[in-house]
């Protein structure tokens, strides 16, 4: 069986999420949707599966309504790129939430948090060093190898 090369299938994944995305932000009128962004897809290798992943700006409800709303039109949607996608069988579509934004923001939080917590408010960081801290176990020294 020929497996697809990368530069088609990264081809027909850029095509899928212009598709999706068009279809979601102006086609569909469902008012759970609010701000919906389609960040990319992802096709399985053997183009039989295509996962959309989203993100939404809004609270954790907001985001419930509009899992809601993309699962309900997921039928509608994939009808709407049957015509563009050239492959033997339709890529059957799911989304999936996409939270690095969210896991981003929060790791921003937390480094600034802790910079403001800082004695000199992060205006100095200091280096990591390679000290032993007190009661730290003894390490072996690393074993060198010598090539013949």
């Amino acid at each position: 069986m020929l497996m697809p090369t990368n530069s088609r299938k990264a081809k027909l994944e850029s095509v899928l999420r212009q598709e999706i995305a068009i279809c979601v932000q102006q086609e569909l009128k469902d008012p759970r949707l609010g701000f919906v962004t389609i960040l990319r897809v992802l096709l399985s290798d053997d183009f039989h599966e295509a996962k959309a992943y989203y993100t939404v700006l809004g609270d954790q409800k907001q985001r419930r309504l509009a899992e809601q709303a993309l699962n309900h039109a997921r039928g509608y949607i994939q009808r709407q790129y049957a015509d563009v996608v050239k492959t033997r069988l339709l890529p059957q579509l799911s989304f999936v939430y996409d939270d690095a934004e969210f896991k981003r923001q929060t790791m921003s939080d937390l480094i600034r948090h802790a910079r403001e917590s800082d004695t000199d408010g992060g205006a100095n960081p200091t280096p990591a060093t390679l000290e032993k801290p007190p009661g730290a176990p003894e390490l072996p020294p690393p074993k060198t190898t010598t090539t013949p």
